[in-house]
C-alpha cells in the first residue's frame, strides 16, 4: 500500500510542476468563465446572472381619450391601490393606459412624459428627443363601450431603436388584447340579449358593459397581493427544469461546462505518465523491480484520482466564491463530484491503453476529448432556446461528460440527491466499462 501512495504522490508532484497542466486544470476554466461573466454582465449576490440591462426608452404619451365608462361603472380596486387617487378615479381606457405606463413597475425601462398635441409628440420623436410616442385617440373608450366599431392607438417610434419600443409595444398590446377579448365576449352577449328580448335597450346594454368591466378586470386584479400593477400581468416563463432559476444562469452553466470539460482532460493527461516513462525507458526499468505491475498501475490510477479531486474542489470553491454559483445540496454535490472523479480517472486509463507513444496520445486524446466534451456540453449551448430538440440531451448522454453536466444542472436547479441518482449510476457504469477495458489492455501489454 505504501508503494501505491509513493507512486501516486510522485506522479501528482510531476503534474503540479507542469505549468501547462496547471493552466489547463485551474486557470483556463476560471478565465473562460470570467470572460463570459464580463460579456453577460456578471452575477448578483444570489448567483443569478444579471444579463443585459434594457435601455430606458423615452416615451411621450398623448391621451386624447374623451370617453367614459359611464356613471354605472365603479372600480373595485385591490387593497394596494385603493389609496391611489389616480387609480380610484379611472374613468376611461386612456387613463388606464396612462396609469400602466407611468407606474413604478415600469419606471426602469421607460421614462414617460405627457403631451397634449399628437403633432408635437411626433415632432419630438423625429427630432430624437424621445424614442416613441403613444397617441390614444379621442374615441377609444366610446368605441369600446359601443356594441360595434373599432379604434386604433398610434405608436410612433424612432426607426433606429428596436428593443425599448418593442417592450413598450408589447405592454400596450397585452393591455389592449384584454380589452379586445372583452369586447368580443360582450358582443356575443349583447347579440344573444337582443335576440332573446327582440328589442334594443341602450341603457341595458351600457349596464351590461359596465357590469362586465367591473366584475372582470378588478376582481382579477383583487387577487394580486404584490405591488405589481393589476392591469399588467408579468410572469416568468415556466420551466420544470428551473424551480430556482439557475438553469438560465449562463455563468453557472458555463462554469459547469468548463469544469467538466477540463476534468476529463486531466484524466488522460495524468495517466499519460505511463507513456512518458515508456518513451524515456524508465518504465522498462520499473517493471524489472520486485514491485508488481498491478501495484504500479494502481499508483498511477490513484495519482489521477487525487489530482482530479484537487482540481474539482478548487473549481467548485472558485465557482461559489468568485461567481456566486449555488451548486446545490452539499452532500449531493460531493457524491456527484466523486462519481465524476472516478469516471474521468478510468476514462484516462481507457484512452491511454490504446496509445503507443506520448506524441500519439497528445494528438488523438486532444481531438477526441474536444469532440466528446463538446457533445457533452450540448445542453449548455441550447440554453434559452425555446422548445430545443429532444435529441440534443440524448446525444450528450452518449458521453460521460453529458451525465456529469446534466447532474450539476439538476442540482443547481434545486434537485435533491435522489434526483441525480441516475446520473451517478450512469457515471459509474461508464467508469466500470472504462476500467475493465483499460486494465485488460494494460495487463496484456505488460504481460
Amino acid at each position: 500500500m505504501k508503494k501505491i501512495f509513493d507512486i501516486a504522490f510522485k506522479d501528482m508532484t510531476q503534474s503540479f510542476r507542469s505549468l501547462i497542466a496547471i493552466m489547463f486544470m485551474f486557470v483556463v476554466p476560471i478565465l473562460m468563465t470570467a470572460m463570459f461573466s464580463l460579456m453577460f454582465g456578471g452575477s448578483d449576490a444570489d448567483g443569478e446572472a444579471e444579463g443585459f440591462a434594457l435601455p430606458t426608452t423615452k416615451v411621450i404619451l398623448v391621451n386624447l381619450d374623451q370617453g367614459s365608462f359611464g356613471s354605472n361603472f365603479e372600480m373595485n380596486l385591490p387593497e394596494n391601490m385603493q389609496q391611489d387617487p389616480v387609480a380610484a378615479n379611472l374613468s376611461s381606457i386612456g387613463e388606464m393606459i396612462n396609469m400602466v405606463l407611468t407606474s413604478d413597475d415600469l419606471s426602469e425601462i421607460m421614462d414617460v412624459s405627457l403631451m397634449e398635441s399628437a403633432d408635437a409628440a411626433r415632432q419630438a420623436v423625429d427630432n430624437q428627443e424621445a424614442g416613441m410616442a403613444v397617441i390614444i385617440p379621442e374615441d377609444v373608450t366610446e368605441v369600446f363601450m359601443a356594441p360595434d366599431g373599432s379604434a386604433q392607438i398610434e405608436v410612433y417610434q424612432d426607426p433606429t431603436l428596436n428593443i425599448g419600443p418593442a417592450v413598450v409595444k408589447g405592454i400596450i398590446t397585452q393591455l389592449l388584447d384584454n380589452f379586445s377579448a372583452s369586447k368580443i365576449t360582450l358582443g356575443v352577449a349583447i347579440e344573444q340579449y337582443i335576440q332573446s328580448s327582440g328589442s334594443v335597450d341602450e341603457a341595458q346594454i351600457q349596464a351590461m358593459v359596465a357590469q362586465y368591466l367591473e366584475t372582470t378586470y378588478p376582481r382579477e386584479a383583487a387577487h394580486q397581493t404584490s405591488e405589481i400593477n393589476p392591469y399588467l400581468d408579468i410572469r416568468a416563463p415556466h420551466s420544470e427544469d428551473a424551480p430556482n432559476g439557475q438553469s438560465f444562469n449562463i455563468i453557472a452553466m458555463i462554469m459547469t461546462g468548463m469544469m467538466v470539460f477540463y476534468v476529463f482532460f486531466t484524466g488522460p493527461s495524468t495517466t499519460q505518465s505511463i507513456l512518458r516513462e515508456e518513451d524515456r525507458g524508465t518504465w522498462q526499468r520499473l517493471v524489472t523491480t520486485p514491485t508488481p505491475t498491478t501495484i504500479i498501475l494502481s499508483g498511477k490510477f490513484l495519482a489521477t484520482v487525487m489530482t482530479i479531486i484537487v482540481q474539482l474542489t478548487f473549481l467548485l470553491l472558485c465557482g461559489y466564491l468568485i461567481f456566486n454559483i449555488q451548486w446545490g445540496e452539499l452532500f449531493a454535490v460531493i457524491l456527484l463530484a466523486l462519481c465524476i472523479t472516478i469516471a474521468a480517472s478510468t476514462y484516462g486509463i481507457f484512452l491511454v491503453s490504446w496509445m503507443q507513444s506520448e506524441r500519439q496520445a497528445g494528438i488523438i486524446i486532444g481531438g477526441l476529448n474536444t469532440v466528446l466534451g463538446m457533445a457533452g456540453m450540448m445542453p449548455i449551448f441550447i440554453l434559452g432556446i425555446p422548445n430545443p430538440p429532444a435529441f440534443v440531451k440524448t446525444i450528450s448522454l452518449f458521453t460521460p461528460q453529458g451525465w456529469a453536466v446534466d447532474g450539476f444542472q439538476k442540482l443547481m436547479n434545486g434537485s435533491l440527491m435522489a434526483d441525480i441518482s441516475g446520473n451517478m449510476i450512469g457515471l459509474l457504469i461508464w467508469a466500470v466499462v472504462f476500467f475493465i477495458i483499460g486494465v485488460a489492455r494494460f495487463r496484456n501489454r505488460f504481460a
